[in-house]
């Protein structure tokens, strides 16, 4: 059966080489009517936030207390939002519209325009937190226009929205400012006219202990519910971020709760709920004052840090490699593309007509002896007509 549809195929030479010749000139006229495109290529260092992991860890630092119980926030900005705001609409639109990209793609709409260029821009994430940039167009000089607009444009809108960002925090802050700034002033008075009401001035040792842990896991408990409000802020209820915080502000509590009412036996100090009815009041009233103090202390800083990130002019986007003037086309050499696509022309070709003669033949006896020996014959005739042409 195989020689005979090989028989098949080459006494029909002739029509597998013309449509294999169709093939040919098919796929060079595509490479030649698509023409060559240039690739420009960027890498670049999405922007380190400051004042938030880093400003509440130094603030907690100076308190001396422990980094392990300090509440933690967002950090940096990742490097996977960077990439998809690269490939946001907002972004596309203005570009096109400060480059004419609808004239330089001639489209017909702003639509169109905004395809095109996503099919021709490529972003992706390193392991190590970069982004790569690429776009793609016929003229070199534009993809590296183009690749600078995105640039340009990344910096401006992430600059935006974090002007956005920090004026929402510094109004949070604001009136978390005003709220603490009343209760210390109300704690003052109410510790001054306990004082005076029964002549205090100081107490031991250990009951300063009890008031300083007690003050101490009271202020982390406090900034960890802040931390968690302004993570509500920006993140959906169901965020990682979010759940790690309640749970964070849970376990902070369980610990006050346990110096509070001394259900550990292992306590240093006197729990407050222990004390003497007199010593008790007055170290809760202590106890609130540094809390207020302490957490307004953070909450100004907080607030300044805001002011200066809407003051911010200089560029947030760093970059690494500047978008390069190609010189050379990109993917794959055109005369590879005619030779791949003649390859598959004429195998398909050639599927076709032997495909068509076991059909042709799937009825007559088949004599495999026979369409060898016709084989043979034809490529012996063959052989003998290219030499008499070479004169060989």
């Amino acid at each position: 059966m195989f020689f005979r549809l090989l028989n098949y195929v080459v006494q029909r030479r002739r029509v597998v080489g013309g449509l294999t010749l169709v093939f040919f000139l098919a796929s060079l006229l595509y490479v030649l009517a698509s023409g060559y495109r240039y690739e420009a290529h960027a890498l670049l260092l999405p922007p380190v936030e400051e004042g938030g992991e880093g400003l509440l860890s130094a603030w907690m630092a100076k308190l001396n207390l422990p980094a392990l119980v300090a509440p933690a926030s967002a950090g940096s900005t990742s490097a996977a939002i960077l990439g998809d705001i690269l490939s946001s609409r907002r972004l596309g639109v203005m570009i096109i519209d400060e480059l004419s990209l609808k004239e330089h793609f001639k489209t017909k709409s702003l639509d169109d325009a905004f395809r095109e260029l996503r099919a021709r821009t490529g972003t992706s994430v390193t392991e190590t937190g970069l982004i790569r940039l690429s776009v793609a167009d016929r003229d070199p000089a534009y993809a590296m226009k183009i690749a600078e607009a995105y640039i340009a444009g990344l910096d401006s809108l992430n600059r935006f929205l974090q002007y956005s960002r920090a004026g929402q925090t510094r109004e949070f802050v604001s009136a978390q400012l005003g709220k603490y700034r009343g209760r210390i002033q109300k704690v003052r008075r109410e510790i001054a006219a306990f004082q005076e009401k029964h002549n205090i001035v100081d107490f031991d040792e250990q009951v300063r202990g009890a008031i300083d842990v007690a003050a101490d896991l009271k202020v982390r408990t406090v900034l960890a519910g802040i931390e968690r409000d302004l993570v509500k802020e920006f993140t959906l209820g169901t965020a990682m971020e979010l759940k790690r915080k309640n749970t964070e502000y849970d376990e902070l509590a369980r610990q006050l709760g346990n110096i509070m009412n001394g259900d550990s036996a292992s306590t240093v100090f006197i729990p407050l709920k222990r004390m003497p009815d007199l010593v008790q009041r007055y170290a809760v009233l202590q106890r609130d004052l540094e809390v207020g103090e302490r957490v307004y202390s953070y909450l100004l800083e907080r607030y300044e840090q805001a002011g200066i990130e809407m003051a911010r002019t200089t560029p947030v986007v760093q970059v690494v490699d500047a978008p390069n003037l190609p010189e050379k086309p990109a993917g794959t050499p055109k005369w590879l593309v005619v030779l791949i696509s003649t390859a598959i022309g004429f195998l398909w070709v050639v599927a076709v007509v032997a495909c068509w003669g076991w059909v042709q033949g799937r009825e007559k006896s088949s004599d495999e002896e026979r369409a060898l020996a016709d084989l043979e014959s034809t490529v012996r005739g063959d052989v003998g007509w290219l030499r008499r042409r070479l004169r060989l």
